[in-house]
């Protein structure tokens, strides 16, 4: 069993080298080595001072001392020195996090240190309703309209949408209804009108929540995946018998029809895009085909004229 940091510090003598299971490369551990000396000597003392003992011998190089890292983050000086050294020994997410905390490590720092270290970086932070995207993003979802788009998170949680995404749905993406309920899935189950906008809305629901399903293994310790399936199970049969079927899916992209009460058919292709810069969050975007009559019935969706017209 991996040793904790408060263990570690308890018996350093329990450090050991690995036993082969992440063992990484002498090149990857050098590297591990040489990016926690570093961000060691870049931490100002006076930033750690509330959380140290006072005094201490006289300070002859910038930065944290290996022991004080070791008081910091509760893992051994033995234990921190090895890893500094590039010994070949085996390191748990609870100590890279407690280095990460030690080090005051940003968010990028942190899952470089996860990386080195030869493990999978945690999830981003979370802080119940998911932050604002930022005005890069907000452009780019308005500069995609007459074309509908909008950002989600893991939950599905919808976090931004532009001006034909909205018509598109019929005004459903109101920025004063309850946060919990601005949600792919808990819109689908529980909006009447939706079921009538989408062609083949029983396939819909499925796949979400075939995709849904997916992400329980990545989403056990996010209350508010916990708290979107809770009220999911409460309010729809339908999604607790999807849901107790244990299916998994993954994203495709594909093509979808719907039945929109204004314009009438409307038949798009969409795609997700990854936002590199924010983990975890991608942006959806339906678009026709050039020249079609969906692409024409879109610009009359969101009040244009077709270009060229």
């Amino acid at each position: 069993m991996a040793a904790t940091p408060a263990s570690a510090a308890r018996q350093p003598g329990r450090a050991r080298p690995s036993s082969g299971r992440n063992t990484l490369s002498e090149t990857s551990r050098k590297e591990l080595g040489a990016f926690l000396r570093s961000r060691r000597e870049r931490t100002e003392p006076s930033v750690a001072a509330a959380r140290l003992p006072a005094g201490g011998r006289r300070r002859r190089t910038p930065g944290l001392r290996r022991e004080e890292v070791s008081l910091l983050s509760g893992v051994s000086l033995t234990w921190y020195t090895w890893l500094e050294q590039g010994r070949d020994i085996n390191v748990s997410p609870q100590i890279l996090l407690a280095l990460a905390r030690a080090l005051g490590l940003d968010g990028v720092e942190r899952d470089h240190l996860f990386r080195l270290a030869g493990a999978e970086p945690p999830p981003a932070a979370r802080h119940g309703a998911s932050s604002p995207v930022s005005p890069a993003l907000r452009a780019f979802l308005d500069a995609q309209s007459p074309n509908p788009a909008l950002v989600v998170d893991r939950c599905f949680d919808i976090l931004a949408w532009n001006d034909a995404e909205e018509a598109l749905v019929g005004g459903r993406l109101d920025i004063d209804r309850p946060r919990a309920e601005l949600n792919v899935l808990w819109l689908m189950f529980t909006e009447d009108g939706l079921t009538e906008l989408f062609d083949d809305w029983d396939g819909e629901v499925r796949w979400l929540t075939a995709m849904l399903r997916g992400q329980t293994a990545y989403e056990t310790d996010n209350p508010r995946f916990a708290e979107l399936i809770e009220a999911l199970l409460a309010a729809s049969p339908l999604f607790r018998e999807l849901w107790a079927a244990h299916d998994v899916a993954a994203f495709r992209s594909s093509a979808r029809r719907f039945h929109h009460p204004v314009v009438g058919e409307l038949d798009l292709s969409y795609v997700r895009l990854a936002v590199e810069d924010d983990p975890g969050r991608s942006v959806v975007v339906h678009f026709p085909a050039p020249g079609s009559p969906t692409q024409e019935r879109l610009h009359r969706l969101v009040g244009r004229s077709t270009p060229g017209s």
